[in-house]
């Protein structure tokens, strides 16, 4: 049986794909991974560099090669097929910490847990952070210990998790019959979210093992590609929600309250996109009010209240409220203010928790 399934969506990467597959290859216990490179329908040579590597690691490396459907598709073609004890997403562009991956197998080998917790680096073209699941600076939880899943939850420490951080019991993803959206990016969110409602047991592992690269053109996560996506990640925030009001029920209470909070933060995050990120020259009031009024009724019925305040935690604007009441941003020197008190504060913080 292989320790580790890891699934590789992978669209036009033909450049950066061999850094992340060497990078899981020339570990020392490669021959217990189950790496699935899913081509979707890539127009670059993407594919004859998977089969080339699946040709000379035939043991190791599997090619699924399928038509477009965006990220989601891909983890949808690949779960099924999964034979490691434990799956993890790692994407093309991105790579693992080799001699990490080495510690990483010999510490799930003996463990039988839901969920695993790593911890990632972000790489910027100028600066590298660490994320680790510590709350500023404390580390709550030991290393290697397995804790009951609403136990963490209800401590309040956990206010959400990542894609590059997480690994799941491959057993548990295909017994839901786990599934993302298809046809739009962003839904690594799933990733994050949808299992949350069934993992039963949880372990922190201290490892740097993802890397992931924010350096790159194009990168979804650039502020630039993200303004103008804003109407995918409605898609995929429109179906977390329709999952959670279908699921809901089956939650414990503890479970139930923390997912409250991890869908106001969803929420919080398209507010803040259309009310703080969007330069003023693509907002457009009646797109946000669209936005709006479609999430108002979901709000209601559960009880919900959807603030944003400004990140730094010092400028106290409540800025839906305002949007409310006036129907437009805030004055352009107040949204310069608030930047400039964010990079200050966020630089602080860096360099006082994540260093």
């Amino acid at each position: 049986m292989k320790l580790l399934s890891i699934i590789i969506p992978t669209y036009n990467m033909a450049a950066l794909l061999p850094r992340c597959l060497d990078s899981l290859v020339s570990a020392q216990r490669a021959e217990t991974l189950d790496i699935l490179v899913v081509n979707d329908g890539s127009k670059d040579s993407s594919l004859q560099v998977a089969q080339q590597y699946a040709y000379k690691y035939p043991s190791i490396i599997h090619v699924i090669d399928k038509p477009n459907g965006n990220y989601g598709s891909t983890i949808n073609a690949a779960l099924p097929v999964a034979k490691g004890k434990y799956v993890k997403v790692l994407d093309s562009d991105d790579w693992f910490d080799t001699a990490v991956l080495d510690a990483f197998l010999a510490a799930i080998e003996p463990l039988d847990a839901d969920m695993l917790v790593t911890h990632f680096t972000q790489i910027g073209a100028k600066e590298r952070e660490v994320y680790r699941y510590n709350t500023m600076g404390r580390e709550p939880y030991d290393y290697g210990k397995i804790y009951d899943f609403d136990t963490v939850l209800n401590d309040g420490y956990i206010r959400f998790f990542l894609m590059h951080a997480l690994t799941y019991r491959t057993e548990l993803l295909q017994s839901i019959g786990y599934r993302q959206t298809e046809g739009v990016s962003y839904t690594d969110t799933e990733w994050s979210c949808y299992p949350t409602f069934y993992a039963n047991t949880i372990c922190f592992l201290d490892l740097n093992l993802y890397q992931y690269n924010l350096d790159r053109e194009g990168q979804t996560m650039a502020p630039e590609v993200l303004m103008k996506s804003v109407r995918q990640l409605q898609t995929v925030t429109d179906a977390m929600l329709d999952y959670y009001e279908s699921h809901v029920a089956d939650l414990s209470p503890v479970r139930r309250k923390w997912m409250e909070q991890y869908y106001i933060n969803r929420l919080r995050i398209l507010y803040k996109i259309y009310l703080l990120d969007m330069p003023r020259a693509d907002f457009n009031a009646a797109d946000l009010g669209a936005m709006d009024a479609k999430y108002a009724p979901i709000c209601e019925r559960n009880g919900w209240t959807v603030r944003l305040y400004p990140e730094n935690k010092i400028l106290r604007t409540e800025y839906i409220r305002y949007w409310h009441k006036h129907h437009r941003r805030w004055p352009r020197w107040y949204e310069r203010l608030n930047h400039c008190v964010d990079i200050m504060v966020k630089w602080l913080y860096i360099r006082l928790f994540r260093r």
